[in-house]
């Protein structure tokens, strides 16, 4: 049986990747999170850097490899749309640290749909590069992600366990939901975070 550590495609894809993305630097650090601040990820990139926190099960931290390569794809796309989402991304973690942000509602709309496009973007890249994850399960963990950002705007602290807790991302759908409804959760989704 092959593992995914010597999946042709993973290694194909990553190949690919630090050659199409060379202009930027890569990090796979040796740590199961990523500090920020007050918050804490698995993975983020910049106009420079993707920083990917590799302490765990490969089969865990290449999706987030492909998300934050995601996130380049849309600075260089999509640079004026991108612009305005990365500098409320800055008043969200500003907020989070503990400023006070006028109406961070705003902001924190303009990033779920920032981590919105991300997803789905993200859904393509690993269809495309037949990369060994299971499509279902990374809809429903991308789902949770992008619904966390309701979770964090109400409890002002990141919330890690959106995609950390399988009582909440195995109740959600099993398909990318749509732009709409990451902007307005129903509230038996929102349910799942307060159980």
């Amino acid at each position: 049986m092959r593992t995914m550590r010597n999946d042709p495609h993973v290694i194909e894809f990553l190949g690919k990747s630090i050659l199409k993305y060379r202009n930027y630097r890569f990090t796979f650090a040796p740590q199961k999170y990523l500090i920020t601040g007050k918050a804490t990820s698995v993975g983020w990139a910049d106009d420079k850097e993707v920083r990917v926190a590799t302490k765990r099960p490969l089969s865990t931290w290449i999706d987030v490899f492909v998300h934050e390569t995601c996130h380049i794809d849309q600075q260089e796309q999509r640079p004026r749309w991108y612009k305005p989402k990365e500098d409320a991304l800055g008043k969200v973690d500003e907020w989070l640290a503990g400023k006070n942000i006028h109406d961070i509602k705003k902001y924190i709309l303009l990033v779920t749909e920032l981590e919105w496009d991300c997803e789905r973007r993200s859904i393509r890249k690993i269809a495309r590069n037949k990369l060994p994850i299971d499509l279902k399960e990374y809809a429903q963990r991308a789902n949770a992600y992008i619904l966390g950002y309701h979770w964090t705007l109400a409890n002002r602290k990141w919330c890690k366990k959106s995609y950390e807790t399988q009582k909440i991302w195995s109740g959600m759908p099993e398909k990318l939901i749509s732009l709409n409804v990451a902007l307005n959760p129903p509230r038996q989704l929102m349910d799942l975070y307060y159980d």
